[in-house]
């Protein structure tokens, strides 16, 4: 997959960018992160906006790895249970609808027992 460059999320020449590693699987994207403490919200939580770009990034990828650039039109976000700082995550995206110009895709984020960090639902369209 090729990526943005300056990208704040995936970019590998940001310097204040998250640099995440996203690879693609036969299903869709994936990633492992650790989010250290300057992506902290309240104490020792890591903020959920950042929380938010992690899975919006998977989806988009998602739809890269369909072969389609795609900008996201509509994000839905539930939130199961905080990620601390220094919390291993492991993230999937995937695109589960086509339909035109419109793309349905779905992310989300496991700590490392396995329990639903967060989860997330979008309408992307294809660029």
């Amino acid at each position: 997959m090729r990526k943005a460059e300056n990208c704040f999320a995936c970019g590998k020449n940001n310097r204040h960018g998250m640099h995440l590693d996203i690879r693609e699987t036969p299903e869709g994207v994936e990633l492992d992160f650790v989010a250290g403490n300057r992506y902290e919200g309240w104490q020792d939580i890591i903020h959920g906006g950042i929380v938010a770009t992690i899975l919006d990034e998977l989806m988009a990828w998602a739809c890269t790895a369909r072969g389609h650039s795609a900008v996201t039109g509509d994000l839905k976000i539930r939130f199961r249970q905080p990620l601390k700082v220094g919390q291993t995550v492991h993230g999937t995206g995937r695109v589960v609808k086509e339909h035109g110009r419109l793309l349905l895709a779905e992310s989300m984020l496991l700590d490392e027992s396995g329990s639903l960090v967060a989860e997330a639902s979008g309408k992307m369209l294809k660029v």
